[in-house]
């Protein structure tokens, strides 16, 4: 017999414009309970975003709470697993320095094998990622720094997936493996749709530091 699933909100999108990050559960729940928490949640569609969903990173489609009544959804259901006891536990183990490397080291791994093992690999063109991006993240800097170079790394939410972009124009690359267009000469991208989980990998490994270079587009 397999475990139950344990219940849980988690993020299903984010929305550039207006409501940041939206809540889902992980899991169909009784129609009774959904009833208790159903005024704390809206059925969202696409008419209510503005611009449509063209800056909405996600599953956007559906019931959703924002970041506000996540606990009051939590404690309706009885839900142990919470948002704030997660986000704190990355918290406490930013503020040490080795539990915060081993922290961002566990998360650079398994989005290297889940963006290179898992992701698709299609070719496209970083100037218009760039133009219908929801947020970009490049974490310490790197592309920021780097792109002269032909370094640095950047993950980028678009309204179809979150791409894994590595730079991969330097003196000594094989840029024949390239499947991304850059001004510089090209990179190697990975897309995945989007997912709960990446995306707190995505957070922690970058510490949420977005794009601050020369404009990309």
């Amino acid at each position: 017999m397999e475990d139950k699933k344990e219940l849980k909100l988690e993020t299903k999108c984010y929305d550039a414009n207006e409501y940041g990050y939206l809540y889902g559960l992980n899991q169909k729940i009784p129609d009774e309970d959904f009833e208790k928490v159903k005024s704390y949640m809206r059925d969202f569609r696409r008419k209510d975003f503005v611009d449509g969903i063209i800056k909405v990173t996600g599953r956007p489609e559906g019931y959703r709470c924002l970041e506000k009544d996540v606990a009051k959804v939590e404690e309706i259901l009885g839900i142990e697993n919470t948002l704030e006891k997660r986000q704190n536990k990355i918290k406490k183990a930013f503020e040490d320095p080795i539990a915060k490397a081993n922290l961002k080291d566990n998360a650079y791994n398994w989005l290297n094998i889940l963006f290179k093992k898992t992701g698709t690999h299609p070719k496209q063109d970083l100037s218009r990622l760039a133009v219908h991006s929801t947020k970009i993240y490049d974490p310490a800097d790197s592309f920021k720094n780097g792109a002269e170079y032909g370094e640095g790394e950047l993950f980028i939410y678009t309204p179809h997936g979150m791409w894994y972009i590595i730079n991969n124009c330097g003196e000594y690359s094989d840029t024949s493996i390239n499947n991304v267009e850059t001004d510089a000469g090209g990179a190697i991208g990975y897309r995945l749709m989007y997912d709960d989980t990446v995306d707190t990998l995505i957070r922690i490994y970058t510490e949420e530091n977005e794009y601050s270079g020369e404009k990309l587009f």
